[in-house]
């Protein structure tokens, strides 16, 4: 998915809004807790800040809660300082959800632009040594049978030296430059022209179904150019 349909996503907006249940389900006590983890993520120093802030003052809450005078049993039930930290807990409650909420748009659109591929299908993961054996879908000597059959010529950009710009290359392109064979290249073909066009390395991957260990080694040659809107306009959906 790209980022604009992420976010036009009610579904998607709201499994990645799961963060907010920390303040809400503890009634403020992980509110930090939460803050936190998306801080950390994003790298967001503001974040961050604010989850250390609740957090000490969520801890420094339960702490005084055994300093304050209950009250008694009779009238008055209840003392002025035991209403004071109550008002204090409360408003730190509220507190929390607000930072919560108003930061959870910000999360969203961050989360919508970070790759959804998990660091084991990371560009620069260590292959492994040796001559393993062919992975399903893929073709040793695809490039081999290419040139010894009738396909078409390969053009020069799909030279292993050169740039594969994905959205106009043919069938024959993709088996020559990737080495992938012939079902998956035209699980590729049909995949964008559902599309339209690639946008991104992440998107062929998932609209295609491709084995991520297949691209991966090509990755740094891969284009997304020549981009089509005629198929499908992107849907106009940002979160401000």
């Amino acid at each position: 998915m790209t980022p604009e349909e992420k976010l036009c996503s009610r579904t998607w907006r709201l499994r990645n809004s799961a963060g907010l249940l920390w303040g809400i389900l503890s009634f403020g006590l992980l509110t930090g807790v939460g803050l936190l983890i998306r801080g950390i993520k994003a790298k967001n120093k503001l974040w961050i800040s604010l989850g250390i802030g609740f957090l000490v003052l969520g801890v420094g809450l339960m702490v005084a809660t055994g300093t304050f005078d209950g009250g008694t049993k009779e009238a008055p039930k209840t003392s002025v300082a035991s209403t004071i930290w109550g008002w204090i807990w409360f408003t730190t409650f509220v507190g929390g959800l607000v930072a919560s909420f108003v930061t959870n748009k910000k999360w969203l659109i961050w989360k919508a632009h970070t790759s959804d591929v998990k660091w084991y299908a990371q560009a620069g993961v260590r292959q492994p040594a040796g001559n393993p054996s062919p992975a399903r879908g893929y073709a040793p000597n695809a490039a081999a049978a290419v040139f010894a059959s009738s396909a078409p010529t390969v053009t020069p950009q799909a030279s292993s030296n050169e740039g594969l710009d994905v959205n106009t290359a043919s069938a024959g392109d993709l088996v020559t430059a990737l080495g992938v064979d012939q079902p998956t290249a035209n699980r590729i073909i049909d995949a964008r022209q559902g599309v339209g066009s690639f946008t991104s390395f992440e998107q062929l991957m998932s609209k295609a179904q491709v084995p991520p260990h297949l691209l991966i080694p090509h990755r740094s040659k891969l284009t997304f150019g020549a981009r089509s809107t005629a198929h499908r306009p992107p849907p106009r959906c940002q979160l401000r």
